[in-house]
């Protein structure tokens, strides 16, 4: 029944996305806390750490979200393939239709994105945050010195900016889109675009002024 309803995978869809967008806000609170040094940084990704088993939960949890917010987004955009005849007739239809760039590159900003958050998990949450990355002038600082020896390099640093810029155009359109599944009127689409984009604007503004901030501080 759910394969065959498109509103229901519109709804899961906005639902997830909802869910995710709650993530990136307070996953970017969190990385904020870099500008109070050390050892706030620290003792905030310390108290994460220390709810242990707990903790497995809530990224199980996200990750399911995160995979099913993928599959069914790949559901619809096979529909709508094969419901304007096929992908040549598809990929017209995108040239000629009034579609933003965030709409139109968002099968290939969405697979750069999908491969940065394996990096990045990789990178950070499963790396070993007390070994020689960690080390600044001598002495470790843990997860502290390992996101700042990792944004001393400029092309880590670019290259997360540039995921983030992704992510930012996911945001703005995921954002408008979610809301217009709640129902909204029509009239209110260009203050609803507005705020989509703001709202945007200021997550890829605060995770892109961390890598910034660090090489800006190492150099």
């Amino acid at each position: 029944m759910f394969l065959n309803s498109s509103i229901a995978k519109k709804q899961t869809v906005a639902i997830t996305g909802f869910l995710l967008i709650l993530f990136i806000i307070t996953h970017l609170g969190g990385n904020l806390f870099i500008y109070a040094g050390p050892d706030v940084f620290n003792s905030y990704a310390h108290k994460l750490h220390s709810l242990g088993p707990l903790l497995l939960i809530p990224r199980v949890l996200l990750a399911v979200i995160f995979l099913l917010h993928i599959f069914v987004i790949h559901i619809l955009v096979i529909q709508n393939i094969k419901a304007r005849g096929g992908l040549k007739r598809y990929a017209i239809d995108q040239a000629v239709g009034k579609r933003s760039l965030a709409e139109r590159i968002m099968p290939w900003s969405g697979l750069y994105i999908l491969v940065f958050v394996i990096f990045h998990i990789l990178d950070f949450a499963w790396a070993d945050q007390h070994g020689a990355r960690t080390i600044i002038h001598g002495k470790s600082y843990g997860l502290y010195g390992l996101v700042f020896n990792s944004f001393r390099d400029p092309v880590h640093g670019i290259l997360y900016i540039v995921a983030v810029c992704f992510l930012g155009m996911h945001l703005s359109h995921g954002a408008q889109s979610i809301i217009q599944t709640c129902g909204f009127r029509p009239k209110w689409e260009p203050f609803i675009q507005k705020c989509s984009d703001y709202f945007a604007l200021i997550m890829v503004a605060g995770f892109s002024s961390i890598p910034v901030y660090v090489y800006w501080l190492s150099h």
